[in-house]
């Protein structure tokens, strides 16, 4: 169970946070793809990044499912996926607020941000994030900012912190560096984004592999994306021990901003911010998920990264959608510091 340093959704009644493996052999090389992406207001042809993996060595593994169900028996590869944002391990779905858990391996770039103990023996979940390539994370800035790079662990492959036999075993990595976005502002949230590259590669796995990133900018309006993470499931309320998965409608920055005013909040909302939440409430990220992936499905079945959750007031009210960082306005500053 997670019982470590407070996991702050930072709002703005709140200041910053306070702070408390397979036997392939893969080498990679970027490539491109273009998905065209429907949107309600918006129609247009969406190109996302994706590294392109060889692995040397294939292996076919079965896997039961947490109840040893014989008909429920996944058969899965243990080298690496050519392509980003495709689940390996995907099957029929089974908190977040309003959310529900996730199914093992059915987000295999979710990351898990950690701080280490004292004396660094342990970690403690304490953001989201997620794998970008073999090297590097992408997560918010708020969230290892204040964090000296010994302090901060990452955890990849991770599904239910309760149980250390998993599935698939998790993968947790030191840094070697993070690269917190040089225009990043703790007061207003502007530029909450991070970059975070682990002290040695990893070897993706079934339940371990990239999401691919935004090429252009889409408006994405009306489209429905999902959060992840293991944040509170109600304001201040319990942690999850399992991934959590809820789906939320992206909003248009005015419409953001109108929703906001409707709940007596009068918020700066520049462009490189996206909204995601329903006016009714009910269904949103909360303490514990910054940092974590806000992502889509294209129409040709690949997630991409559109926004790296950063802050939001409350969990789950009405008119108080999530506030996350867009992606789509900052992919040449990634490739610019991962390549």
């Amino acid at each position: 169970m997670i019982t470590a340093a407070p996991n702050i959704k930072p709002t703005k009644n709140t200041q910053r946070p306070i702070t408390l493996q397979s036997s392939s052999s893969i080498s990679g090389s970027t490539s491109t793809f273009s998905a065209p992406t429907t949107e309600a207001q918006n129609s247009s042809s969406t190109s996302h990044t994706l590294p392109s993996y060889s692995p040397s060595t294939i292996e076919t593994n079965e896997i039961a499912d947490n109840n040893d169900n014989k008909e429920h028996i996944i058969k899965t590869i243990s080298a690496a996926r050519a392509e980003c944002g495709i689940p390996v391990l995907a099957r029929p779905e089974t908190r977040i607020v309003g959310g529900k858990s996730a199914a093992f391996g059915r987000w295999p770039w979710q990351v898990s941000v950690r701080r280490t103990s004292f004396f660094g023996f342990s970690s403690t979940h304490r953001c989201g994030g997620a794998l970008i390539n073999e090297n590097w994370i992408a997560t918010a800035g708020h969230c290892v900012d204040d964090l000296l790079i010994s302090q901060i662990r990452i955890r990849v492959g991770e599904y239910d912190f309760s149980h250390v036999q998993e599935q698939l075993p998790y993968i947790e990595r030191s840094v070697a560096k993070k690269v917190v976005h040089p225009q990043y502002n703790f007061f207003t949230y502007e530029y909450d984004l991070a970059l975070v590259k682990l002290e040695q590669p990893l070897e993706f796995a079934p339940h371990v592999s990239p999401i691919c990133l935004p090429q252009t900018d889409s408006l994405l309006i009306g489209m429905n994306a999902t959060v992840t993470g293991w944040g509170r499931l109600s304001e201040g309320g319990t942690l999850p021990s399992v991934l959590q998965e809820v789906s939320v409608p992206i909003v248009s920055n005015d419409n953001c901003k109108s929703m906001f005013l409707r709940a007596g909040r009068q918020e700066f909302i520049p462009e490189i911010f996206l909204c995601a939440g329903y006016e009714t409430g009910g269904q949103d990220s909360c303490q514990g998920d910054s940092g974590g992936p806000l992502q889509v499905k294209s129409q040709n079945g690949h997630y991409f990264l559109a926004g790296i959750i950063s802050w939001g007031i409350g969990c789950a009210e009405a008119n108080l959608p999530g506030v996350c960082t867009r992606i789509s306005k900052f992919v040449p500053w990634i490739m610019e510091n991962v390549t």
